[in-house]
Protein backbone atom coordinates (compact mmCIF):
# COMPACT_ATOMS: atom_id res chain seq x y z
CA UNK A 1 0.00 0.00 0.00
CA UNK A 2 1.36 3.40 -0.93
CA UNK A 3 2.27 5.51 2.12
CA UNK A 4 0.50 8.47 0.53
CA UNK A 5 -2.82 6.65 0.91
CA UNK A 6 -2.45 6.13 4.64
CA UNK A 7 -3.73 9.62 5.67
CA UNK A 8 -6.80 9.14 3.51
CA UNK A 9 -7.55 5.71 4.95
CA UNK A 10 -7.05 6.95 8.51
CA UNK A 11 -9.24 9.97 7.79
CA UNK A 12 -11.89 7.72 6.28
CA UNK A 13 -11.78 5.50 9.37
CA UNK A 14 -12.26 8.55 11.60
CA UNK A 15 -15.19 9.65 9.43
CA UNK A 16 -16.73 6.20 9.84
CA UNK A 17 -16.35 6.46 13.61
CA UNK A 18 -18.02 9.88 13.54
CA UNK A 19 -20.93 8.60 11.46
CA UNK A 20 -21.43 5.56 13.68
CA UNK A 21 -21.48 7.78 16.74
CA UNK A 22 -23.90 10.18 15.03
CA UNK A 23 -26.21 7.32 14.15
CA UNK A 24 -26.22 5.94 17.68
CA UNK A 25 -26.53 9.33 19.38
CA UNK A 26 -28.90 11.09 16.98
CA UNK A 27 -30.40 9.13 14.09
CA UNK A 28 -31.68 6.06 15.94
CA UNK A 29 -33.79 7.98 18.47
CA UNK A 30 -37.38 6.79 18.62
CA UNK A 31 -39.08 10.09 19.36
CA UNK A 32 -42.46 8.44 19.89
CA UNK A 33 -41.08 6.95 23.12
CA UNK A 34 -39.95 10.31 24.51
CA UNK A 35 -41.60 13.47 25.79
CA UNK A 36 -39.87 15.47 23.03
CA UNK A 37 -43.05 15.39 20.94
CA UNK A 38 -44.35 18.07 23.30
CA UNK A 39 -42.29 20.43 21.09
CA UNK A 40 -40.93 22.28 24.07
CA UNK A 41 -39.53 24.75 24.95
CA UNK A 42 -42.59 26.89 24.37
CA UNK A 43 -43.14 28.89 22.34
CA UNK A 44 -40.07 28.28 20.14
CA UNK A 45 -40.50 24.77 18.78
CA UNK A 46 -44.29 24.93 18.50
CA UNK A 47 -44.17 28.17 16.50
CA UNK A 48 -41.51 26.82 14.14
CA UNK A 49 -43.66 23.76 13.45
CA UNK A 50 -46.84 25.81 13.10
CA UNK A 51 -45.22 28.07 10.49
CA UNK A 52 -44.08 25.05 8.50
CA UNK A 53 -47.59 23.57 8.59
CA UNK A 54 -49.03 26.87 7.36
CA UNK A 55 -46.57 27.00 4.45
CA UNK A 56 -47.16 23.40 3.44
CA UNK A 57 -50.84 24.28 3.03
CA UNK A 58 -49.97 27.25 0.82
CA UNK A 59 -50.45 29.97 3.44
CA UNK A 60 -47.91 32.60 4.55
CA UNK A 61 -45.84 31.56 7.58
CA UNK A 62 -48.06 32.14 10.60
CA UNK A 63 -49.43 30.63 13.78
CA UNK A 64 -53.08 30.05 14.64
CA UNK A 65 -55.01 30.66 17.85
CA UNK A 66 -58.71 30.08 17.51
CA UNK A 67 -59.65 31.30 14.05
CA UNK A 68 -56.98 34.01 14.08
CA UNK A 69 -53.93 33.63 11.82
CA UNK A 70 -51.16 35.56 13.57
CA UNK A 71 -47.49 36.36 12.99
CA UNK A 72 -44.87 34.29 14.75
CA UNK A 73 -42.13 35.88 16.78
CA UNK A 74 -39.55 33.74 14.92
CA UNK A 75 -38.22 33.98 11.33
CA UNK A 76 -39.56 31.42 8.83
CA UNK A 77 -36.21 30.11 7.55
CA UNK A 78 -36.05 27.00 9.70
CA UNK A 79 -39.75 26.16 9.13
CA UNK A 80 -39.09 26.43 5.38
CA UNK A 81 -36.40 23.77 5.72
CA UNK A 82 -39.01 21.42 7.19
CA UNK A 83 -41.17 21.50 4.07
CA UNK A 84 -39.49 18.58 2.25
CA UNK A 85 -39.94 16.39 5.31
CA UNK A 86 -43.57 17.46 5.71
CA UNK A 87 -44.14 16.41 2.11
CA UNK A 88 -42.53 13.00 2.72
CA UNK A 89 -43.89 12.12 6.15
CA UNK A 90 -47.37 10.79 6.69
CA UNK A 91 -49.80 13.17 8.37
CA UNK A 92 -49.70 11.13 11.56
CA UNK A 93 -45.89 11.49 11.66
CA UNK A 94 -45.71 15.16 10.67
CA UNK A 95 -44.62 16.02 14.22
CA UNK A 96 -41.25 14.44 13.36
CA UNK A 97 -40.46 17.05 10.68
CA UNK A 98 -38.50 19.44 12.99
CA UNK A 99 -36.38 16.57 14.30
CA UNK A 100 -35.78 14.94 10.91
CA UNK A 101 -34.73 18.33 9.51
CA UNK A 102 -32.05 18.85 12.13
CA UNK A 103 -30.87 15.25 11.87
CA UNK A 104 -30.46 15.66 8.11
CA UNK A 105 -28.66 18.99 8.39
CA UNK A 106 -26.28 17.60 10.99
CA UNK A 107 -25.42 14.61 8.81
CA UNK A 108 -24.90 16.88 5.80
CA UNK A 109 -22.59 19.16 7.79
CA UNK A 110 -20.43 16.23 8.91
CA UNK A 111 -20.03 15.06 5.31
CA UNK A 112 -19.41 18.62 4.10
CA UNK A 113 -16.58 19.10 6.60
CA UNK A 114 -14.85 15.89 5.56
CA UNK A 115 -15.35 16.63 1.85
CA UNK A 116 -13.87 20.11 2.24
CA UNK A 117 -10.71 18.83 3.89
CA UNK A 118 -10.38 16.11 1.25
CA UNK A 119 -10.66 18.79 -1.45
CA UNK A 120 -7.79 20.58 0.30
CA UNK A 121 -5.80 17.31 0.24
CA UNK A 122 -6.05 17.05 4.05
CA UNK A 123 -8.10 13.88 4.61
CA UNK A 124 -6.54 13.16 7.99
CA UNK A 125 -7.49 16.62 9.25
CA UNK A 126 -10.93 16.05 7.77
CA UNK A 127 -11.39 12.87 9.77
CA UNK A 128 -10.21 14.56 12.96
CA UNK A 129 -12.52 17.55 12.42
CA UNK A 130 -15.50 15.34 11.64
CA UNK A 131 -15.00 13.24 14.75
CA UNK A 132 -14.55 16.32 16.94
CA UNK A 133 -17.69 17.87 15.50
CA UNK A 134 -19.79 14.71 15.85
CA UNK A 135 -18.81 14.36 19.53
CA UNK A 136 -19.24 18.05 20.38
CA UNK A 137 -22.10 17.99 22.93
CA UNK A 138 -23.70 21.17 21.60
CA UNK A 139 -23.73 19.71 18.09
CA UNK A 140 -25.28 16.30 18.69
CA UNK A 141 -27.67 17.67 21.33
CA UNK A 142 -29.25 20.17 18.96
CA UNK A 143 -29.11 17.83 15.97
CA UNK A 144 -31.78 15.83 17.80
CA UNK A 145 -33.76 18.93 18.80
CA UNK A 146 -36.73 20.77 17.32
CA UNK A 147 -35.00 24.18 17.39
CA UNK A 148 -33.23 26.26 14.75
CA UNK A 149 -29.68 26.41 16.14
CA UNK A 150 -28.17 23.71 13.93
CA UNK A 151 -29.73 24.95 10.69
CA UNK A 152 -28.48 28.50 11.22
CA UNK A 153 -25.04 27.34 12.37
CA UNK A 154 -24.71 25.06 9.34
CA UNK A 155 -25.25 27.97 6.94
CA UNK A 156 -22.67 30.05 8.79
CA UNK A 157 -20.14 27.20 8.75
CA UNK A 158 -20.65 26.69 5.02
CA UNK A 159 -20.20 30.44 4.47
CA UNK A 160 -16.82 30.29 6.24
CA UNK A 161 -15.83 27.29 4.12
CA UNK A 162 -16.69 29.07 0.87
CA UNK A 163 -14.83 32.23 1.88
CA UNK A 164 -11.74 30.17 2.70
CA UNK A 165 -11.92 28.35 -0.64
CA UNK A 166 -12.47 31.61 -2.52
CA UNK A 167 -9.43 33.30 -1.01
CA UNK A 168 -7.26 30.21 -1.32
CA UNK A 169 -8.14 29.46 -4.96
CA UNK A 170 -8.39 33.17 -5.89
CA UNK A 171 -11.96 32.79 -7.14
CA UNK A 172 -14.71 35.25 -6.40
CA UNK A 173 -17.74 33.02 -6.93
CA UNK A 174 -17.26 31.13 -3.63
CA UNK A 175 -17.35 34.47 -1.80
CA UNK A 176 -20.61 35.30 -3.54
CA UNK A 177 -21.89 31.87 -2.49
CA UNK A 178 -20.87 32.69 1.09
CA UNK A 179 -22.82 35.96 0.87
CA UNK A 180 -25.92 34.01 -0.20
CA UNK A 181 -25.54 31.53 2.65
CA UNK A 182 -24.92 34.23 5.22
CA UNK A 183 -27.90 36.22 3.96
CA UNK A 184 -30.14 33.15 4.10
CA UNK A 185 -29.02 32.51 7.68
CA UNK A 186 -30.73 35.75 8.74
CA UNK A 187 -34.02 34.15 7.75
CA UNK A 188 -33.32 31.54 10.42
CA UNK A 189 -31.82 33.64 13.22
CA UNK A 190 -31.39 37.40 12.96
CA UNK A 191 -28.44 37.37 15.36
CA UNK A 192 -26.32 35.71 12.68
CA UNK A 193 -26.05 39.08 10.95
CA UNK A 194 -23.14 39.78 13.28
CA UNK A 195 -21.03 37.41 11.18
CA UNK A 196 -21.29 40.04 8.43
CA UNK A 197 -17.60 41.10 8.62
CA UNK A 198 -16.78 37.77 6.97
CA UNK A 199 -17.73 39.40 3.66
CA UNK A 200 -14.73 41.73 3.99
CA UNK A 201 -13.04 38.88 2.15
CA UNK A 202 -14.13 40.49 -1.11
CA UNK A 203 -12.32 43.71 -0.17
CA UNK A 204 -9.20 41.70 0.71
CA UNK A 205 -9.39 39.49 -2.38
CA UNK A 206 -5.83 38.70 -3.58
CA UNK A 207 -4.52 39.78 -6.96
CA UNK A 208 -4.30 43.02 -8.85
CA UNK A 209 -7.46 44.63 -10.15
CA UNK A 210 -8.67 48.07 -11.06
CA UNK A 211 -10.28 50.24 -8.43
CA UNK A 212 -13.55 50.20 -10.36
CA UNK A 213 -13.65 46.39 -10.45
CA UNK A 214 -12.80 46.31 -6.76
CA UNK A 215 -15.66 48.67 -5.91
CA UNK A 216 -18.10 46.79 -8.17
CA UNK A 217 -17.32 43.44 -6.54
CA UNK A 218 -17.51 44.87 -3.02
CA UNK A 219 -20.88 46.44 -3.80
CA UNK A 220 -22.10 43.32 -5.59
CA UNK A 221 -21.32 40.98 -2.68
CA UNK A 222 -23.26 43.27 -0.34
CA UNK A 223 -26.15 43.33 -2.79
CA UNK A 224 -26.17 39.54 -3.00
CA UNK A 225 -26.13 39.33 0.78
CA UNK A 226 -29.03 41.81 1.03
CA UNK A 227 -31.10 39.94 -1.56
CA UNK A 228 -30.58 36.61 0.23
CA UNK A 229 -31.59 38.20 3.53
CA UNK A 230 -34.54 40.11 2.06
CA UNK A 231 -37.35 37.52 2.60
CA UNK A 232 -37.44 38.14 6.35
CA UNK A 233 -37.53 41.92 5.87
CA UNK A 234 -40.24 41.64 3.21
CA UNK A 235 -42.30 39.44 5.54
CA UNK A 236 -41.82 41.91 8.40
CA UNK A 237 -42.93 44.77 6.16
CA UNK A 238 -46.01 42.79 5.12
CA UNK A 239 -46.95 41.77 8.67
CA UNK A 240 -45.89 44.83 10.70
CA UNK A 241 -45.61 47.57 8.04
CA UNK A 242 -41.96 47.97 8.98
CA UNK A 243 -39.13 45.73 7.67
CA UNK A 244 -37.18 46.13 10.90
CA UNK A 245 -39.96 45.14 13.28
CA UNK A 246 -40.25 41.51 14.33
CA UNK A 247 -42.75 39.23 15.98
CA UNK A 248 -41.11 39.87 19.33
CA UNK A 249 -42.37 43.45 19.23
CA UNK A 250 -45.85 42.12 18.44
CA UNK A 251 -45.97 39.51 21.21
CA UNK A 252 -43.64 40.82 23.94
CA UNK A 253 -43.30 44.60 23.41
CA UNK A 254 -42.13 45.03 27.00
CA UNK A 255 -38.74 43.67 25.92
CA UNK A 256 -38.24 46.73 23.75
CA UNK A 257 -39.94 49.30 25.95
CA UNK A 258 -38.27 48.79 29.31
CA UNK A 259 -34.99 47.03 28.62
CA UNK A 260 -31.94 47.36 26.41
CA UNK A 261 -31.46 44.19 24.38
CA UNK A 262 -27.72 44.79 24.09
CA UNK A 263 -25.57 46.29 26.82
CA UNK A 264 -22.08 45.76 28.28
CA UNK A 265 -23.81 45.22 31.63
CA UNK A 266 -24.94 41.79 30.44
CA UNK A 267 -21.41 40.55 29.72
CA UNK A 268 -20.67 39.35 33.30
CA UNK A 269 -23.70 37.06 33.21
CA UNK A 270 -22.55 35.46 29.95
CA UNK A 271 -18.99 35.17 31.23
CA UNK A 272 -20.20 33.44 34.40
CA UNK A 273 -22.24 30.96 32.34
CA UNK A 274 -19.28 30.10 30.09
CA UNK A 275 -16.91 29.84 33.04
CA UNK A 276 -19.27 27.46 34.86
CA UNK A 277 -19.01 25.09 31.88
CA UNK A 278 -15.23 25.41 31.76
CA UNK A 279 -14.69 24.57 35.42
CA UNK A 280 -17.55 22.05 35.76
CA UNK A 281 -19.55 24.18 38.16
CA UNK A 282 -22.77 24.44 36.19
CA UNK A 283 -25.91 24.51 38.33
CA UNK A 284 -28.58 25.78 35.96
CA UNK A 285 -31.26 24.03 33.94
CA UNK A 286 -30.93 25.05 30.30
CA UNK A 287 -32.54 24.20 26.98
CA UNK A 288 -29.87 21.57 26.28
CA UNK A 289 -31.29 19.55 29.18
CA UNK A 290 -34.44 19.06 27.10
CA UNK A 291 -32.56 17.21 24.36
CA UNK A 292 -29.46 15.90 26.10
CA UNK A 293 -27.26 16.29 29.13
CA UNK A 294 -27.28 20.09 29.41
CA UNK A 295 -23.58 20.35 28.50
CA UNK A 296 -22.37 22.35 25.48
CA UNK A 297 -18.63 21.64 25.61
CA UNK A 298 -16.07 20.02 27.86
CA UNK A 299 -12.92 21.55 29.41
CA UNK A 300 -10.62 19.38 27.28
CA UNK A 301 -12.14 20.92 24.15
CA UNK A 302 -11.46 24.43 25.45
CA UNK A 303 -7.81 23.51 25.99
CA UNK A 304 -7.54 22.18 22.43
CA UNK A 305 -9.04 25.38 21.02
CA UNK A 306 -6.72 27.55 23.10
CA UNK A 307 -3.76 25.50 21.91
CA UNK A 308 -4.96 25.75 18.32
CA UNK A 309 -4.66 29.53 18.28
CA UNK A 310 -0.90 29.10 18.52
CA UNK A 311 -0.89 27.28 15.17
CA UNK A 312 -2.95 29.83 13.23
CA UNK A 313 -1.19 31.70 10.46
CA UNK A 314 -2.26 35.27 9.87
CA UNK A 315 -3.62 35.72 6.35
CA UNK A 316 -6.58 37.28 4.58
CA UNK A 317 -8.98 34.56 5.65
CA UNK A 318 -7.98 34.56 9.32
CA UNK A 319 -8.40 38.35 9.43
CA UNK A 320 -11.95 38.10 8.07
CA UNK A 321 -12.78 35.08 10.24
CA UNK A 322 -11.41 36.74 13.38
CA UNK A 323 -13.35 39.96 12.77
CA UNK A 324 -16.58 38.04 12.06
CA UNK A 325 -16.19 35.72 15.04
CA UNK A 326 -15.22 38.52 17.41
CA UNK A 327 -18.15 40.69 16.33
CA UNK A 328 -20.62 37.85 16.82
CA UNK A 329 -19.06 36.85 20.15
CA UNK A 330 -19.12 40.41 21.50
CA UNK A 331 -22.72 40.97 20.36
CA UNK A 332 -23.87 37.67 21.87
CA UNK A 333 -22.10 38.35 25.16
CA UNK A 334 -23.84 41.75 25.30
CA UNK A 335 -27.29 40.24 24.75
CA UNK A 336 -29.83 40.51 27.54
CA UNK A 337 -30.65 36.80 27.62
CA UNK A 338 -27.98 34.35 28.77
CA UNK A 339 -28.19 31.03 26.95
CA UNK A 340 -25.46 28.65 25.87
CA UNK A 341 -27.21 27.80 22.60
CA UNK A 342 -26.49 31.29 21.27
CA UNK A 343 -22.82 30.30 21.09
CA UNK A 344 -23.30 27.15 19.02
CA UNK A 345 -22.09 28.76 15.74
CA UNK A 346 -18.84 29.75 17.43
CA UNK A 347 -18.43 26.29 18.94
CA UNK A 348 -18.88 24.61 15.55
CA UNK A 349 -16.46 27.00 13.84
CA UNK A 350 -13.88 26.46 16.57
CA UNK A 351 -13.53 22.81 15.52
CA UNK A 352 -11.24 24.00 12.70
CA UNK A 353 -8.98 25.55 15.34
CA UNK A 354 -9.13 22.62 17.76
CA UNK A 355 -7.76 20.11 15.24
CA UNK A 356 -4.60 22.12 14.54
CA UNK A 357 -2.69 20.95 17.64
CA UNK A 358 -4.01 17.40 17.12
CA UNK A 359 -2.55 17.31 13.60
CA UNK A 360 0.75 18.53 14.97
CA UNK A 361 0.64 15.96 17.76
CA UNK A 362 0.04 13.05 15.39
CA UNK A 363 3.12 13.97 13.39
CA UNK A 364 5.25 14.26 16.53
CA UNK A 365 4.01 11.04 18.16
CA UNK A 366 5.18 8.97 15.19
CA UNK A 367 8.50 10.72 14.67
CA UNK A 368 10.36 13.78 15.79
CA UNK A 369 11.02 15.71 18.98
CA UNK A 370 8.50 16.98 21.53
CA UNK A 371 6.85 13.59 21.83
CA UNK A 372 5.71 14.27 25.41
CA UNK A 373 3.83 17.44 24.43
CA UNK A 374 2.35 15.61 21.45
CA UNK A 375 1.22 12.75 23.67
CA UNK A 376 -0.49 15.18 26.07
CA UNK A 377 -2.36 16.80 23.19
CA UNK A 378 -3.41 13.41 21.93
CA UNK A 379 -4.78 12.57 25.39
CA UNK A 380 -6.75 15.84 25.30
CA UNK A 381 -8.19 14.85 21.92
CA UNK A 382 -9.33 11.46 23.23
CA UNK A 383 -10.81 13.11 26.34
CA UNK A 384 -12.63 15.63 24.14
CA UNK A 385 -14.15 12.94 21.94
CA UNK A 386 -15.18 10.97 25.01
CA UNK A 387 -16.47 14.13 26.65
CA UNK A 388 -14.71 13.34 29.91
CA UNK A 389 -14.71 14.75 32.53
CA UNK A 390 -17.97 16.64 32.30
CA UNK A 391 -21.36 17.22 33.89
CA UNK A 392 -24.64 15.64 32.85
CA UNK A 393 -28.28 16.01 33.70
CA UNK A 394 -30.14 18.17 36.16
CA UNK A 395 -29.12 18.59 38.79
CA UNK A 396 -25.69 18.23 37.16
CA UNK A 397 -23.65 15.16 38.09
CA UNK A 398 -19.88 15.33 37.86
CA UNK A 399 -17.46 12.81 36.39
CA UNK A 400 -19.60 12.00 33.36
CA UNK A 401 -18.63 11.09 29.79
CA UNK A 402 -20.67 12.95 27.19
CA UNK A 403 -20.10 10.26 24.56
CA UNK A 404 -21.42 7.57 26.91
CA UNK A 405 -24.38 9.66 28.04
CA UNK A 406 -25.20 10.62 24.45
CA UNK A 407 -25.81 6.96 23.72
CA UNK A 408 -27.95 6.38 26.79
CA UNK A 409 -29.56 9.66 27.83
CA UNK A 410 -32.02 11.48 25.61
CA UNK A 411 -35.17 12.07 27.61
CA UNK A 412 -37.01 10.15 30.29
CA UNK A 413 -38.58 7.06 28.76
CA UNK A 414 -42.09 8.43 28.73
CA UNK A 415 -44.39 9.55 25.99
CA UNK A 416 -45.65 13.08 25.47
CA UNK A 417 -49.04 13.45 27.24
CA UNK A 418 -49.95 16.48 25.11
CA UNK A 419 -49.22 14.69 21.86
CA UNK A 420 -51.14 11.61 22.98
CA UNK A 421 -54.11 13.73 24.06
CA UNK A 422 -54.50 15.49 20.72
CA UNK A 423 -53.95 12.22 18.83
CA UNK A 424 -56.70 10.56 20.87
CA UNK A 425 -59.07 13.45 20.17
CA UNK A 426 -58.34 13.23 16.42
CA UNK A 427 -58.80 9.49 16.36
CA UNK A 428 -61.98 9.41 18.42
CA UNK A 429 -63.80 12.51 17.17
CA UNK A 430 -62.16 13.36 13.87
CA UNK A 431 -65.42 12.65 12.09
CA UNK A 432 -67.05 15.50 14.05
CA UNK A 433 -64.38 18.23 14.15
CA UNK A 434 -65.10 21.37 16.09
CA UNK A 435 -63.70 23.96 18.50
CA UNK A 436 -61.29 22.67 21.15
CA UNK A 437 -60.62 24.55 24.39
CA UNK A 438 -57.54 23.42 26.26
CA UNK A 439 -54.59 24.45 28.40
CA UNK A 440 -52.37 22.69 25.87
CA UNK A 441 -50.58 25.32 23.79
CA UNK A 442 -53.12 26.40 21.12
CA UNK A 443 -50.43 26.94 18.47
CA UNK A 444 -49.24 23.37 19.04
CA UNK A 445 -52.78 21.96 18.83
CA UNK A 446 -53.74 23.90 15.70
CA UNK A 447 -50.58 22.71 13.96
CA UNK A 448 -51.37 19.07 14.72
CA UNK A 449 -55.15 18.67 14.76
CA UNK A 450 -56.76 17.92 11.40
CA UNK A 451 -58.84 20.62 9.80
CA UNK A 452 -61.41 21.92 10.51
CA UNK A 453 -60.58 21.47 14.23
CA UNK A 454 -59.80 24.85 15.82
CA UNK A 455 -58.01 25.11 19.17
CA UNK A 456 -58.07 28.00 21.61
CA UNK A 457 -57.14 28.58 25.28
CA UNK A 458 -59.64 28.18 28.11
CA UNK A 459 -59.24 31.81 29.17
CA UNK A 460 -56.58 34.52 29.55
CA UNK A 461 -54.06 32.12 31.16
CA UNK A 462 -51.89 31.28 28.13
CA UNK A 463 -48.45 31.98 26.63
CA UNK A 464 -49.65 34.79 24.36
CA UNK A 465 -51.02 37.22 26.94
CA UNK A 466 -48.45 40.02 26.61
CA UNK A 467 -49.30 41.49 23.22
CA UNK A 468 -50.86 44.95 23.03
CA UNK A 469 -52.18 44.32 19.53
CA UNK A 470 -53.96 41.00 20.05
CA UNK A 471 -55.72 39.62 23.08
CA UNK A 472 -57.68 36.57 24.14
CA UNK A 473 -59.38 36.39 27.51
CA UNK A 474 -62.47 34.84 29.08
CA UNK A 475 -64.82 37.09 27.13
CA UNK A 476 -63.19 36.03 23.87
CA UNK A 477 -63.49 32.38 24.87
CA UNK A 478 -67.20 32.82 25.52
CA UNK A 479 -67.66 34.66 22.22
CA UNK A 480 -65.82 31.89 20.36
CA UNK A 481 -68.03 29.23 21.93
CA UNK A 482 -71.25 31.16 21.26
CA UNK A 483 -70.24 31.65 17.64
CA UNK A 484 -69.55 27.93 17.31
CA UNK A 485 -72.90 26.99 18.81
CA UNK A 486 -74.70 29.38 16.47
CA UNK A 487 -73.18 27.46 13.56
CA UNK A 488 -73.86 24.02 15.12
CA UNK A 489 -70.14 23.35 15.60
CA UNK A 490 -69.24 20.82 18.34
CA UNK A 491 -67.41 22.38 21.30
CA UNK A 492 -64.82 20.23 23.12
CA UNK A 493 -62.58 20.68 26.14
CA UNK A 494 -59.34 18.65 26.11
CA UNK A 495 -57.30 17.72 29.18
CA UNK A 496 -54.31 15.41 29.54
CA UNK A 497 -55.50 13.83 32.78
CA UNK A 498 -58.39 13.64 35.22
CA UNK A 499 -56.35 15.70 37.67
CA UNK A 500 -55.93 18.53 35.17
CA UNK A 501 -59.62 18.36 34.26
CA UNK A 502 -60.63 18.64 37.92
CA UNK A 503 -58.48 21.71 38.51
CA UNK A 504 -59.07 23.49 35.18
CA UNK A 505 -62.71 22.72 34.35
CA UNK A 506 -64.07 25.63 36.50
CA UNK A 507 -62.35 27.96 34.01
CA UNK A 508 -64.45 26.67 31.12
CA UNK A 509 -66.94 29.22 29.74
CA UNK A 510 -70.44 28.90 31.17
CA UNK A 511 -73.21 29.16 28.56
CA UNK A 512 -76.89 29.38 29.53
CA UNK A 513 -78.78 26.27 28.50
CA UNK A 514 -75.61 24.19 28.06
CA UNK A 515 -73.42 22.05 30.29
CA UNK A 516 -70.03 20.42 30.03
CA UNK A 517 -70.33 16.65 29.85
CA UNK A 518 -67.48 14.13 30.02
CA UNK A 519 -67.61 12.04 26.85
CA UNK A 520 -64.22 10.31 27.13
CA UNK A 521 -61.93 9.63 30.07
CA UNK A 522 -59.49 7.13 28.62
CA UNK A 523 -55.82 6.56 29.32
CA UNK A 524 -54.61 9.33 27.01
CA UNK A 525 -57.06 12.21 27.48
CA UNK A 526 -60.14 13.48 29.23
CA UNK A 527 -62.57 15.04 26.75
CA UNK A 528 -65.60 17.12 27.64
CA UNK A 529 -68.29 18.32 25.25
CA UNK A 530 -70.69 21.23 25.57
CA UNK A 531 -74.17 19.74 25.36
CA UNK A 532 -77.70 21.18 25.79
CA UNK A 533 -79.21 20.86 29.25
CA UNK A 534 -81.98 18.30 29.08
CA UNK A 535 -85.32 19.62 30.40
CA UNK A 536 -86.60 17.90 33.51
Amino acid sequence: MMPGRVPFLVGLALLLCALIFYYLAVLRIDYAKTALLDLRPYPDAAEYFAQAQAMVHGDPPSIQIGYDKLPSRYPPGYPALMLPWLKVLRKSNSILAPFRTNQTIGLFLLLAVFTTYCYLAMPLAGGLATLLLATLPAFFTYCRSSLSEISGSALVALAFIFVYLGLKDKRRWPIYAAAVLLGLSLNIRMQLMFFGPLLLAMALFPGKTSRVDWLVNCAAVLLVFALAASPIFILNAFQFHNPFKTGYEFWVPVLFEKHLLFSPHYIPGHAAMIWSHCVLRRTDFNVANRFGTGTYFVPAYVLLVCGGFGFIRVNRFTICAFLAGSTFLLATASYRFVDGRFYIPILILSVAVAILPVEWALRRVMAGPQKLAAFCIFILFVATCAGYPSQSGYKPRDGRSQAWDALHVVDPARQSPRFLAQAWLSKSYGQKPGIVLSDIDPVYLNALLPKPFVAAPLDEKHHYAFSKLWRYDREDSIALVRNGLSHSIPIYALFVSMKEMTSASPRLPAIDGYQWTTIDSGNYAVILMLTPVMPR
